[in-house]
């Protein structure tokens, strides 16, 4: 057992922690507030603000079966913009449709940078610079097993070719951000050397590392970004993951976390294979967690998800964080009964992570075989209907009974002939 003044230190803690209660608890939402622990907060190095990078365009038409037309693109550019997105990456060069489609981007003078993906190919870059875009995201190889498989190149001759492809882009005046992908399967000497020599030989405004196949561990992830971040000064640090293992958000904290200023993203999480970090879940995770600002305007969230998915006729699964179906969908009695006390005592937030409200949604109420007879009774009252207590246990077997052969949730029209049928034979 603890001491009593082993208890009086953790006392002490909270105490601590209530002077920072504006950061994990207020109106909208409630978090752990561990978060601000001093031995948490004395290892992070985030910036004030994130720059949110959303590669929507490019990378979720390398979702499979995914394609974008024309207006699409631009579709999804302005939503982007009105999103709050500081920078939107465009691919050009795939065809001539995503070339014209760049071209009117532009044109609509957004407040997001508009930033083109281009290969290391001096011609591929050009056409981007004719295009009249922010800037370019110049992509080539990060460790030299592609060089010698891929191209038949040597480590120097790796450098050499990015050296001259980021030099030649930066000597037109564009910002210059350089995706040197698959990093994490590289050997550290050879890291060292090709970062550091394409940031301060060919000034590039940053360096994006990729965990290409999302396969750190987040504490991997946070050592490297925390060493790479002073190989390239004074470039600043970007950072490119996918989410093979589940981790592309986790580790896009962890790269902000030591330091990166801008994080690649995709709405929804699309992308080649399991996709992109969310942008969604970024953004939201920066603020509400780390605390670090962002642009996202949060209010709009999940209008712009919605959009943007049924743009690529593509749909995430329910139980996916913060936008899927059943974010904020409660069927079980127990829990319904516990947001309703938070309700009555002010603090719904206290059963939830965050209110739906702030992302531009409401908490949904469904009735189910979880179900208690508090929630199918609030239900049905709201449908117009009121239940006698001495009934009310036999509507809610009824209800669970139908539930569980339709296997699904129960429509207001289902919940209705239920209890009518029921409230028929009591008379």
């Amino acid at each position: 057992m603890l001491s009593e003044h082993e208890l009086n230190k953790l006392r002490n803690v909270m105490n601590y922690l209530e002077k920072f209660k504006d950061k994990w608890h207020t109106s909208d939402y409630w978090v752990t507030p561990y978060n601000w622990l001093p031995e948490v907060r004395s290892w992070i190095k985030a910036p004030e603000y994130l720059i949110i990078h959303d590669a929507t365009i490019r990378e979720g038409q390398q979702t499979p079966g995914i394609a974008f037309h024309k207006e699409e693109i631009i579709r999804i550019a302005i939503a982007l913009d009105e999103l709050g997105v500081d920078r939107i990456e465009v691919v050009p060069m795939i065809s001539d449709e995503d070339k014209e489609a760049t071209k009117e981007i532009v044109k609509r003078g957004l407040n997001a940078k508009v930033i083109a993906f281009v290969s290391w190919d001096k011609k591929v870059i050009e056409e981007a610079i004719n295009l009249d875009v922010d800037g370019v995201m110049v992509d080539f190889i990060g460790n030299p097993w592609q060089g010698k498989v891929f191209w038949r190149m040597k480590p120097e001759e790796i450098t050499a070719k990015g050296l001259e492809a980021v030099s030649y882009a930066k000597s037109h005046g564009l910002y210059v951000a350089a995706l040197i992908w698959d990093d994490f399967k590289s050997p550290l000497d050879f890291l060292y050397t090709h970062l550091s020599t394409i940031a301060r030989e060919g000034h590039a405004d940053s360096i994006a590392i990729a965990d290409t196949y999302g396969q750190a561990l987040p504490w991997s992830v946070y050592y490297i970004a925390s060493m790479v971040k002073e190989w390239i000064r004074p470039a600043t640090l970007e950072f490119h993951v996918h989410n093979d293992f589940g981790l592309a958000t986790a580790n896009a904290l962890a790269a902000v976390a030591a330091g990166a200023s801008a994080v690649h993203t995709t709405i929804a999480g699309l992308g080649e294979r399991a996709g992109n970090a969310p942008t969604e879940e970024v953004a939201l995770a920066a603020e509400l967690l780390l605390g670090v600002k962002t642009n996202i305007k949060k209010e709009k969230i999940y209008y712009v998800t919605q959009l943007i998915q049924e743009i690529a006729k593509f749909r995430v699964g329910p139980n996916k964080p913060i936008i899927g179906t059943n974010a904020f969908r409660f069927s079980s009695g127990w829990l319904y009964y516990m947001i309703k006390k938070a309700r009555e005592a002010g603090e719904e937030e206290g059963m939830l992570p965050f209110k739906p409200e702030l992302i531009g949604r409401r908490l949904e109420f469904i009735v189910s075989k979880a179900s208690g007879g508090t929630l199918i009774i609030d239900k049905l009252e709201s449908l117009g209907v009121k239940i006698p207590q001495d009934i009310l246990d036999k509507v809610v077997k009824a209800v669970k009974y139908e539930s569980s052969i339709k296997k699904a949730p129960l429509t207001d029209e289902e919940l209705l002939y239920i209890a009518k049928k029921i409230l028929e034979q009591k008379s």
